[in-house]
């Protein structure tokens, strides 16, 4: 995941100048409020890029079910789409 490259290359002195900085220009009341609403919209994002992906596996069998079926002449159910045709190659 792209979030956890950034959380790797940020070392701990990173961390401690980013806190502060939030911590001055947000405040210390509104703090954990904050943090709290950058972690719903964290875990929001999340969920959708993991929905997404999902539905991208799912409808890739999809188009592969429709390719074989496109490529297949009839009476010839029981024979499989050759690999070229499948992978796109010639």
């Amino acid at each position: 995941m792209a979030l956890a490259f950034i959380f790797e290359s940020v070392g701990v002195g990173e961390w401690i100048v980013l806190l502060a900085v939030l911590l001055v220009v947000v405040g210390p009341k509104r703090l954990p409020e904050v943090a709290r609403s950058l972690a719903r919209r964290y875990a929001k994002i999340r969920r959708a890029g993991e929905r997404f992906m999902r539905e991208l596996m799912e409808s890739s069998g999809d188009v592969e079910k429709f390719a074989e079926d496109a490529f297949r002449i009839d009476g010839d159910e029981g024979k499989a789409v050759p690999l070229e045709v499948r992978a796109g190659g010639h």
